[in-house]
């Protein structure tokens, strides 16, 4: 598990509290994504670059720019084998004008900038879509706040609903 280093630190004093065993296998990397992509740290953990790998991105792209977005996902899919996939989340290019039901999207930005963490990243499907397939990735599945909806909400009565600008991919290296 890779997450920015106070982030990782908070989480493992969480586990460590709970005596929650982790599993051998399971291997922390602290690492800051604005920086420069740090390969070795992963290699130094016991990542094997020759083993199809499944990659979860979630919570994440909204605090960084595209150009660190579409760097992370260059870096994690240079070395590693045919089929490996991802999945993340992102916002689309509705982030920063879309207020939202009770205006939570609007309360979501304002809260990431209070808490220190401004959103920066957001972006069209096209957009997305490009930025993988320069990695050499296709997108497997793509679910937008619609098909959310649709597949997951359209028999609540609680009026709970997907989020309006929060779409999730999971892609796959060609």
């Amino acid at each position: 598990m890779f997450d920015h280093p106070t982030t990782q630190a908070f989480k493992r004093k969480r586990l460590a509290e709970m005596n929650f065993k982790i599993p051998d296998h399971l291997h922390f990397v602290p690492m800051d994504f604005t920086k420069k992509f740090a390969e070795h740290k992963l290699i130094e953990e016991g990542f094997d670059t020759n083993k199809k790998t499944f990659f979860s991105l979630l919570g994440v792209t909204y605090y960084l720019t595209k150009e660190e977005v579409s760097s992370i996902i260059n870096h994690l899919f240079t070395k590693v084998p045919q089929g490996s996939s991802i999945v993340f989340d992102y916002a689309d290019e509705n982030l920063f004008t879309e207020k939202g039901l009770s205006n939570r999207v609007e309360n979501m930005r304002k809260m990431a900038s209070a808490g220190g963490e401004e959103m920066q990243a957001c972006c069209s499907y096209n957009e997305m879509e490009h930025l993988l397939e320069k990695a050499g990735l296709l997108i497997y599945e793509h679910l937008s706040p619609k098909s959310i909806n649709d597949s997951f909400f359209s028999n609540r009565s609680d009026h709970l609903t997907a989020f309006e600008t929060i779409h999730y991919i999971h892609a796959v290296k060609k």
